[in-house]
């Protein structure tokens, strides 16, 4: 039985070598050469339908909206949202594994930020569609999942960007009560959470808490925000007059998740290695940008980052994880002793070492999410504009003009534009 046990234990470590994010260098590449329909055939040539389904699911519809198949990337993000639904009661036989081989026998059901992401880019892609009623359903669930996160899970950090897109979406379809209610979620957020994830409150938010109170008679509340931001607002006539084209940049990759070993005492005293994940940002060249019509600039400003997202949601459930990984490290620990006691030196020793190789990190996570997002607003007379957009470096440099084409501005009503770019890969890390 012992020996069977070994044996799956070396079986199981095999096949598990080559993780979902190691096979991805060639489909990163791909994107960083400005070619998802590529990256999309490259993914789809391996697909997955077991405890790494969900990633599968969420790389899929990312890679069919950057190839402009906004109708077919919301399909499967239904797909990832039925399947997430499908694991809120995981296996026992999945947990066992988990608790005798490691987290990555368990179904991948996605890290907070990334359950969020699901609603932020499918209601973007509901928007590139025109159809407005369909996103603020997205906005209605995030808000429904927030809450749930809020109530669940002491360690949640809150998604501004995403209360602010959900403003966007209400102001875009005039509700402009529900609008002005999502601003001051965001705002909240923004302000809450700027040490962790490195994001100060938009200015573009600021501007519109101004210019909704006001608009909305709440005199009050807009003298206190004109108070704390010290910020002019635009005239209410002249932007009545005014439509508004909204650009949201989405920029690099998120970061990959590494494994990490370390020696840590269990409640004995005695020392077990471990393996913990730990995030690895992948590095951008592009750092900002500006939105311009002839004269006329605006400046993108950093709405999300996912980057420190990302790393902030693995350490609101580091110490869970950490007791977890601590009692499955015991607990081969015994079984090698066992082994050794009844079947000698060796036989401990063999399962002692598979033991240890087979104690990896999981270091899955959703790797075609951009590193960060940024979001410019340019209000402008009704009409038709050639815009332009210039990308920016690290140190303010011009790193060179793109051509947005023409668009029209209609009175009271806003334009969206996405773009995304995708710096060079890192280089492919081999086990």
């Amino acid at each position: 039985m012992r020996k069977l046990y070994v044996v799956g234990l070396v079986v199981l470590f095999l096949s598990g070598c080559v993780s979902y994010s190691s096979s991805f260098q060639r489909i990163e590449q791909l994107l960083a050469q400005q070619k998802p329909q590529q990256a999309l055939l490259e993914l789809e040539k391996h697909p997955a339908t077991g405890t790494d389904k969900l990633l599968y699911l969420m790389d899929k519809a990312m890679l069919q909206r950057l190839s402009g198949l906004y109708k077919e990337s919301n399909t499967t993000f239904e797909e990832a949202k039925k399947h997430i639904e499908s694991l809120r009661g995981t296996s026992l036989l999945e947990q066992a594994g988990a608790l005798t081989i490691n987290d990555s026998t368990m179904s991948y059901e996605g890290e907070d930020y990334e359950q969020v992401a699901i609603h932020i880019y499918a209601a973007l892609n509901y928007i590139a569609l025109g159809l407005l009623d369909e996103a603020r359903v997205e906005a209605l669930q995030v808000d429904l999942l927030l809450k749930t996160m809020a109530t669940d899970e002491s360690g949640f950090v809150e998604h501004a960007f995403s209360r602010y897109l959900t403003g966007l979406i209400y102001e875009a379809g005039g509700e402009l009560d529900n609008a002005l209610i999502a601003y001051r979620k965001a705002y909240q957020a923004y302000e809450k959470s700027e040490n962790t994830l490195q994001v100060t409150t938009p200015v573009y938010l600021k501007k519109d808490l101004l210019r909704l109170t006001k608009k909305l008679g709440l005199l009050n509340e807009y003298v206190d925000f004109q108070k704390k931001f010290a910020l002019a607002d635009v005239p209410a006539q002249k932007a009545k007059n005014m439509g508004e084209v909204v650009l949201l940049l989405h920029i690099g990759l998120a970061p990959i998740k590494r494994s990490q070993s370390l020696f840590v005492n269990a409640d004995d005293g005695v020392p077990v290695r471990i393996s913990m994940p730990v995030y690895q940002s992948r590095p951008s060249v592009i750092m900002g940008a500006k939105l311009m019509v002839g004269d006329v600039v605006a400046k993108a400003e950093l709405v999300d980052n996912i980057d420190a997202n990302a790393k902030a949601s693995l350490e609101s459930h580091k110490g869970e994880m950490m007791a977890r990984l601590i009692a499955r490290a015991v607990a081969k620990a015994a079984i090698a002793n066992q082994v050794g006691n009844q079947g000698g030196d060796l036989a401990g020793f063999l399962v002692d070492v598979v033991a240890m190789a087979t104690e990896t990190a999981d270091t899955r996570s959703w790797l075609t999410l951009p590193k960060s997002i940024l979001l410019s607003r340019l209000q402008l007379k009704a009409g038709v504009y050639p815009l332009q957009l210039e990308l920016v470096g690290r140190h303010g440099q011009s790193l060179g003009m793109v051509d947005l084409g023409e668009v029209e501005v209609q009175k009271g009503k806003i334009f969206f534009i996405e773009k995304m770019y995708i710096s060079p890969p890192l280089p492919q890390v081999v086990m």
